[in-house]
């Protein structure tokens, strides 16, 4: 028994997916619910993602998600096998292939750390020439309730962020002076859009994985976890991919900057600072949500949108 995973009760599904017995579990750092490594006797490597619990992850959207990219040469995830029966496990599990190297964030004090984040810059770039039919969230089989519009799919997602926001006491008063500099600039920004293109919405230095060739570069060598993908404008994917990446790393927005390119908007530093007040209302209701943030409890998201605020 390793943890919560029992390898008398791994092994014969590693066999009817015709791989080697498990020879070791190993718990993998980082993520919402435990994830292993999987060494099998023929050195082969797997990776085991569980998900207990009735929180609502969704697997089939993952994998859904990550095929998008089959043919853009990037490093991601492949699923062998996704089962939520709790029938040959006692919780939902999904098994992957393995892709090597280290968090991006493992590396922060590396001399070649800015090149990593122009690395990432360059990889977000590349995301976003996958188009998708439509604006909305990624579902199993695509795009859910797609909509035609950046327009039409922003004031969705403003209208819900601020209900949420309220919600969970982001403060009537701060959501009405943010929701007039949100309004005031909407047909400024929103309606520029190059179209509805695949948005991971969370590369961030946790999510790339990174290893050092033979000469000693540092690499990207893996994307993972997609439950964040969505159908959206490709700056306000920027913008989301930023504002999470400099929260561990605040000099990484310029090379990151860098290593996109252009950006395909008459305004760019201010459509990626009027998409950054949306992502810092979202995280923030969300980190309310799951408890991270406690009621009243002073915190910097908070503190960034009073500041907004107060400049407007």
């Amino acid at each position: 028994m390793n943890g919560m995973v029992d390898r008398a009760q791994l092994q014969p599904i590693l066999r009817e997916l015709g791989f080697a017995d498990a020879a070791a579990l190993m718990p993998m750092s980082g993520g919402s619910a435990p994830v292993f490594r999987v060494d099998c006797a023929d050195g082969t490597a797997l990776i085991l993602k569980t998900y207990p619990g009735d929180r609502p992850w969704n697997p089939e959207k993952d994998a859904y998600a990550a095929g998008l990219l089959r043919d853009l040469g990037v490093p991601v995830t492949q699923y062998h096998v996704i089962d939520q029966t709790r029938t040959r496990l006692p919780f939902r599990f999904a098994i992957t292939n393995y892709l090597p190297g280290l968090p991006v964030d493992d590396l922060r004090d590396d001399p070649q750390i800015a090149d990593v984040y122009r690395q990432m810059g360059a990889l977000i770039r590349k995301l976003h020439t996958v188009k998708m039919p439509g604006y909305g969230h990624v579902g199993p089989q695509g795009v859910i309730a797609s909509v035609a519009s950046n327009v039409e799919f922003m004031r969705a997602t403003f209208a819900d962020t601020f209900k949420r926001f309220v919600h969970f006491g982001g403060g009537a008063e701060l959501a009405a002076k943010l929701r007039t500099i949100v309004d005031a600039r909407f047909n400024a920004i929103v309606p520029h859009s190059a179209g509805a293109v695949f948005a991971h919405d969370d590369v961030h230095t946790n999510n790339v994985l990174v290893t050092r060739n033979v000469d000693g570069r540092v690499k990207i060598s893996g994307l993972i976890d997609f439950g964040n993908a969505r159908a959206a404008d490709p700056i306000y994917d920027l913008a989301k991919c930023i504002f999470c990446t400099v929260h561990q790393a605040p000099a990484a927005a310029a090379p990151m900057l860098e290593g996109y390119g252009a950006i395909d908007h008459p305004d760019p530093a201010g459509a990626l600072a009027y998409y950054t007040i949306l992502h810092r209302m979202m995280m923030w209701w969300w980190l309310r949500h799951i408890g991270e943030i406690a009621a009243d409890e002073p915190h910097e998201i908070l503190d960034a949108l009073h500041e907004t605020a107060d400049a407007a």
